[in-house]
C-alpha cells in the first residue's frame, strides 16, 4: 500500500471505473449541485455515493434512482468526537472491502475523513470540491483556527482541489495549499430564464407578487438558516424601510429552513411590516422574483461563490452583500453591486438603502442594451462544467506527479489580499 501523501512516479492514470462519492448532508445547496455535476460528467463511471444523517430523504431517494446510494447515521456536520471515529472507521472499512479508483469527497467533514481514511485504504486518487471554506471571516476564532490547521495539515492527502471560485482558491493557497492542486470548476447553472429581463417582464412579475409598479422591491433567495444570515432578514428589511421614509418598501423572501418558523413569529408579532414583506417558501420562481426585484439582498457572512449573485447577474439585478468570497470576483466580472464589511449590518442597510432612495428602479439603467456587453458567465453553463471535469479527471488530466495542467488563473488579481 501506497504510503499517505507520497507522490507517484507515473503522470498519467488509468481511466476511472468505480469513484465513491462522500458528502456529510446531502440537501438542496451548492454542495449538492457540485455532486450532480461530477455524476453528470461521468456517466460512464459506476458511482457510488455515501451521505450522512441528515441528509434530506427526498433527495436521497431521488438519487438512488440511478446509482448505489447509502446513509452512514455516523457522519454529522458537528463535531463528535465518537461518532467522527466511528465514521473514519465505517469509510476505511468500506473503501478497503470493495476498491475503488478515486473519492470524490464534499464539504468539509466528508472532505478531512474521507480522505485520511482514502489514503490509508490504498485508494488511488482522491479529490475534494470546494464549495467553501470553513474558516476564516464569519467563522469563530476557536472553530476556525481547527479547520485551517486541519485542512493544511491533510492537503497533501488531495489529488485536486475543485473550487467554485477564485476568491476561494485564493483563501485555500494562503492557507497554503498549492496553486497545483486548485482546479477552478463552476457549480453549474441553467441561466437562460434570467437573462435578457426587459421592462416588460418587470411589469408582470410584479403583476404576479402584486406589488405596486412603483415600490422599491428588495428580494432575499436562499436556504433560511444561520449560514445565510436569516435570523437578521426581518430586522434588516424593517431598518431599509426606515432608511427609505419616502418610497413604499416590499420584500420578497424566496426560500425555506430551520428558521422559516422564527421569521414567520417576527413577522406576526408587526402588522404593518407583515403586509410589506411576502414569505414565499421554497419555489421554482426565482427567475420571477428577480425580475419584480430592484435589488437582492445577501446576509451569508461566510460563502465559496454566492450561485445566487450569479443568477442575479444574468438578470441585470444588483446586489448588497458582505464582502464573502466570490463577490469581488463577480464585481471584476462586471455585476453590479456593492459590497460592505463582513459583519456590518448598518453599512450593509445603509448600502441597500442608497441604492433605493432614487426614484424609479436602480435596475433601469441595466435593462439590455446592445451597446453594452453582457457579462461573461460561460464558466457556469452545465455543459463547460461537465467539459472541465471530463479534462481533470480522465485520463490524462493533472495528477499531484505532473508538473502543471492546473488551470487556476494565478495573475497578479488573483493574488490579492482578502476585502
Amino acid at each position: 500500500m501506497r504510503r499517505p501523501g507520497r507522490r507517484r512516479t507515473r503522470v498519467e492514470s488509468p481511466p476511472l471505473e468505480r469513484m465513491v462519492s462522500v458528502i456529510t448532508r446531502l440537501g438542496n445547496g451548492g454542495s449538492e449541485r457540485r455532486l450532480l455535476d461530477v455524476l453528470d460528467a461521468m456517466p460512464e463511471v459506476e458511482h457510488i455515493i455515501l451521505v450522512g444523517e441528515g441528509s434530506s430523504s427526498s433527495r436521497v431517494a431521488t438519487l438512488a434512482q440511478d446509482h448505489e446510494v447509502h446513509v452512514l447515521e455516523s457522519l454529522v456536520r458537528s463535531v463528535d468526537p465518537i461518532r467522527d471515529l466511528r465514521a473514519f472507521t465505517e469509510l476505511h472499512r468500506r473503501f478497503r472491502s470493495r476498491p475503488v479508483d478515486a473519492v470524490f469527497t464534499h464539504q468539509s467533514k466528508a472532505g478531512l475523513l474521507g480522505r485520511i481514511a482514502g489514503r490509508i485504504a490504498g485508494v488511488e486518487r482522491i479529490y475534494h470540491s470546494a464549495s467553501g471554506a470553513n474558516f476564516g471571516p464569519g467563522f469563530g476564532r476557536i472553530e476556525s483556527t481547527a479547520f485551517r490547521i486541519a485542512e493544511r495539515t491533510t492537503a497533501p492527502l488531495v489529488d485536486s482541489y475543485f473550487a467554485v471560485g477564485e476568491d476561494l482558491a485564493a483563501r485555500l493557497r494562503r492557507n497554503g495549499i498549492s496553486a497545483r492542486r486548485i482546479e477552478i470548476v463552476r457549480s453549474s447553472l441553467d441561466l437562460d430564464a434570467y437573462r435578457d429581463t426587459t421592462a416588460a417582464d418587470r411589469a408582470r412579475a410584479r403583476a404576479e407578487f402584486d406589488l405596486d409598479p412603483e415600490a422599491a422591491v428588495v428580494c432575499v433567495v436562499g436556504r433560511l438558516d444561520n449560514g445565510k444570515g436569516a435570523l437578521h432578514v426581518v430586522d434588516a428589511i424593517e431598518r431599509i424601510q426606515a432608511l427609505v421614509p419616502h418610497r413604499q418598501v416590499r420584500a420578497l423572501v424566496a426560500g425555506e429552513g430551520p428558521h422559516s418558523a422564527i421569521i414567520e413569529q417576527q413577522l406576526a408579532s408587526d402588522p404593518e411590516l407583515q403586509d410589506a414583506v411576502t414569505l414565499l417558501g421554497h419555489t421554482d420562481r426565482v427567475a420571477a422574483v428577480m425580475q419584480a426585484s430592484d435589488l437582492i439582498l445577501l446576509l451569508s457572512t461566510a460563502e465559496g461563490l454566492p450561485q445566487v449573485l450569479v443568477q442575479a447577474a444574468a438578470a441585470n439585478l444588483p446586489f448588497v452583500a458582505y464582502a464573502v468570497d466570490g463577490t469581488q470576483e463577480l464585481l471584476a466580472m462586471g455585476a453590479p453591486g456593492t459590497t460592505v464589511a463582513v459583519g456590518d449590518q448598518p453599512a450593509l442597510e445603509e448600502a441597500a438603502a442608497a441604492a433605493l432612495r432614487s426614484p424609479g428602479s436602480p435596475r433601469t439603467r441595466l435593462l439590455p442594451d446592445a451597446s453594452r456587453p453582457a457579462i461573461d458567465l460561460s464558466g457556469w453553463d452545465p455543459a463547460e462544467v461537465r467539459h472541465r471535469y471530463r479534462t481533470i479527471l480522465e485520463p490524462g488530466g493533472p495528477s499531484r506527479s505532473s508538473p502543471g495542467g492546473t488551470s487556476l488563473d494565478t495573475s497578479p488579481r488573483d493574488q490579492r489580499s482578502p476585502h
